[in-house]
């Protein structure tokens, strides 16, 4: 047991001294600056010290949870600004900033301050320079495309409009923005039946309000005075928001077509699916695939999956699995798994512009439900939908659908 000790005692004395003199090069550089938040530099060491004002309320546990984050943070930004990357500023309008940042790698950092000081919280990393490495040369436009055609569900709300924009799929940016305003306000615009007397009843509440809110569709969902006076009345940040805000009625005028149209989001007013099918399947045409069902529209879960997953994979009396899969969505509108099918019939008969709605509800649906894995399948019936339909795309818009599928 003696000999364990020692060995124990010989390996920890070496570490033991080098972050003593880790620490005693970072304290002789701070020169007891500790008020200031920075990247201090060494000939070995880059030191990250983030300082926080400690006030009688100051929690430690949450400062220093803070504190980790930004100082690896602020580390990254501090190499970024200080390495001359090829192409920066064309690749800064593509939404590059999480691509840039997977370029980079480090070892062996660590946390060598989590304390109080006085009137001062302090939280500081160090990083080895010789662990430090960013891999320039694979930071240029096509490989950024490929990792952001796989990665932008993880892009700020800025950059992933930024990227999508660039490659022109704005009816993808105008569902992520749906996504993200319906956290905020109800612009589901395919309802169950209402009871007539009590919606009436809040109709006529709604109405003697004189400054509306879209708060109020939680009452009323989809009802089109609230939604025409809020526009009228308030300035949406940009096109992608107003258009979002109008979705929420789509399924009862021709306002969000129009402006569909308008913006060059679609260019065609016909209707692409047999009227009269069925409630979702109108909504469908109507909306142009930009559907938010309410929850109380799937019915229990009746319909026989097995017959259609059986039906599917034989491929065969394409018609009758079309018939099949439509009957059921009428009862389930927020199963994924039909809508995916449904747009892989639509293919089957060439119907692209039809399969390109159904996959905007896959996608829809997917954001809804904040799953992944169907938001990446939805996106391969979006792509092979769209590969067929875009004339002459360009070489980015290639690189994404093919990355995609």
């Amino acid at each position: 047991m003696i000999y364990f000790y020692m060995l124990l005692a010989f390996i920890s004395l070496p570490f033991a001294s080098f972050a003593k003199n880790e620490l005693s090069q970072f304290n002789k550089i701070r020169n007891n600056n500790f008020e200031v938040t920075k990247v201090f530099e060494t000939n070995d060491f880059y030191f990250s010290q983030v300082s926080y004002d400690w006030k009688k309320k100051s929690n430690r546990k949450v400062l220093s949870r803070q504190g980790i984050v930004k100082s690896i943070n602020m580390f990254k930004a501090h190499i970024f600004k200080s390495k001359e990357i090829p192409n920066s500023n064309k690749l800064k309008n593509w939404g590059t900033s999480l691509y840039i940042k997977s370029k980079l790698h480090f070892t062996k950092s660590r946390k060598i301050e989590d304390r109080r000081y006085k009137n001062k919280y302090l939280v500081v990393f160090s990083f080895p320079k010789k662990n430090v490495n960013i891999k320039i040369d694979e930071i240029n436009i096509g490989n950024m495309i490929a990792f952001n055609a796989k990665n932008h569900t993880k892009l700020s709300k800025n950059e992933r409009d930024k990227f999508l924009q660039k490659l022109g799929f704005k009816d993808l940016i105008l569902l992520w923005n749906i996504y993200e305003l319906d956290k905020k306000y109800n612009l589901i615009n395919v309802l169950d039946k209402v009871n007539p007397i009590q919606y009436q009843k809040q109709i006529m509440d709604i109405i003697k309000i004189k400054n509306l809110n879209l708060s109020l569709l939680d009452k009323t969902p989809s009802f089109s005075y609230i939604i025409d006076n809020y526009l009228k009345n308030n300035k949406p940040t940009s096109k992608y928001e107003y258009l979002a805000v109008l979705s929420s009625k789509c399924a009862y005028d021709n306002d969000f077509r129009d402006n569909l149209i308008k913006n060059e989001i679609d260019t065609s007013k016909e209707n692409y699916f047999s009227i009269g099918k069925s409630t979702i399947l109108d909504s469908l045409s109507k909306c142009h695939g930009f559907l938010r069902f309410q929850k109380e529209l799937s019915k229990p879960f009746s319909i026989d999956m097995s017959k259609i997953d059986n039906q599917f994979s034989q491929g065969k009396d394409l018609e009758g699995i079309i018939l099949r899969i439509e009957k059921a969505l009428s009862k389930s509108p927020l199963t994924f798994k039909l809508w995916n099918y449904y747009s892989a019939c639509l293919r089957a008969k060439k119907l692209y512009k039809e399969a390109l709605f159904v996959s905007r509800v896959e996608i829809s649906i997917a954001l809804q439900l904040n799953d992944m894995s169907q938001y990446t399948e939805a996106l391969k019936s979006y792509s092979l939908s769209k590969i067929k339909i875009l004339t002459n795309y360009n070489k980015q818009q290639k690189q994404f659908l093919e990355t995609v599928l």
